[in-house]
């Protein structure tokens, strides 16, 4: 790979006094970083990019994925979230292999660069299958492997299989990082989400979870908690820097208390609207100075 780049006949979009412009640039990279962007740049040594007729902008960030379910894309019809879940995609999800979800995750990967995604935060199981598509993709990667105990779901396997997956990372490699990602406050039981604070803490990473999606979701996490959703999330997970995936159904007494932690919310308005969960106040979101970030994302979690 050439060190030295240099991007010509772009139109360069720009982040100018809040506002974004977009110009005809020239871009040199060096050592894989931007050194300069002007309107004629000279550097005889640089390997040039012709980018004439094309807008080179930075790459778009999937703030909520589960890449290797690409392939179960269009399996939503006629289906609410949870009969989805049960009845169509946890039991064939039981049956995936690492091979599948090696090759899913280089499909979504193929998807992701070729329409501008360069970075992707990602919430699934056999995560080492992702990490090792990710890796020969060359795209930036935020993975996990999620935490969960519900059902026949064992919390000191999960605990074992996230650390095993994490302390057998790549130190050097910058591309890939890592987060906490308890499943959901109604698929996590109370140690649960202390165990996921815990390691949280530990490893002084971020936490990333699904929070909000469906009205079923608010009952089942006050039947199993004894609380509302904000008052588990507040419990757990303040002071920790938080993702909070879809967020559909936050009240404005849960706007005014996330106001004072440190999350953002990645709202994934066309698969909600597929699965009944209807969509976001994110103009009121925006408003109360909640981060919000927009994800079309390909499907979701096993359990």
């Amino acid at each position: 790979m050439k060190q030295t780049i240099l991007i010509k006949n772009a139109k360069v979009l720009l982040l100018e006094e809040n506002d974004v412009v977009v110009k005809p640039e020239e871009i040199l990279i060096q050592n894989g970083k931007i050194a300069k962007i002007e309107e004629k740049i000279q550097c005889p040594q640089a390997y040039i990019i012709d980018a004439k007729d094309c807008i080179v902008m930075p790459g778009l960030i999937n703030t909520h994925s589960h890449v290797a379910m690409s392939i179960f894309r269009e399996t939503t019809e006629g289906y609410s979230l949870n009969k989805w879940l049960h009845e169509k995609i946890w039991p064939v999800e039981d049956k995936l292999t690492k091979q599948d979800i090696y090759y899913a995750s280089l499909l979504s990967f193929v998807e992701m660069i070729s329409t501008g995604t360069t970075c992707m935060n990602d919430l699934y199981f056999m995560p080492e299958q992702t990490r090792k598509a990710a890796k020969e993709a060359k795209i930036r990667a935020v993975l996990t492997r999620p935490l969960i105990d519900i059902g026949n779901n064992v919390l000191e396997q999960k605990i074992k299989e996230f650390k095993q997956f994490y302390e057998t990372r790549d130190k050097e490699d910058d591309l890939i990082t890592y987060t906490i990602a308890p499943h959901g406050l109604y698929t996590c039981s109370e140690e649960c989400l202390k165990q996921a604070a815990s390691l949280a803490k530990q490893y002084h990473l971020p936490v990333h979870l699904h929070f909000l999606e469906s009205i079923d979701e608010i009952q089942d996490i006050q039947k199993l908690h004894g609380k509302t959703a904000i008052e588990v999330l507040k419990q757990h997970f303040e002071g920790y820097h938080t993702i909070l995936a879809h967020g559909v159904k936050l009240s404005n007494h849960d706007i005014e208390v996330l106001k004072t932690m440190d999350c953002g919310i990645s709202h994934n308005p066309i698969s909600n609207l597929k699965l009944g969960c209807k969509i976001a106040d994110t103009t009121k979101y925006l408003q109360n100075g909640i981060n919000v970030a927009l994800r079309n994302r390909w499907t979701r979690l096993r359990k």
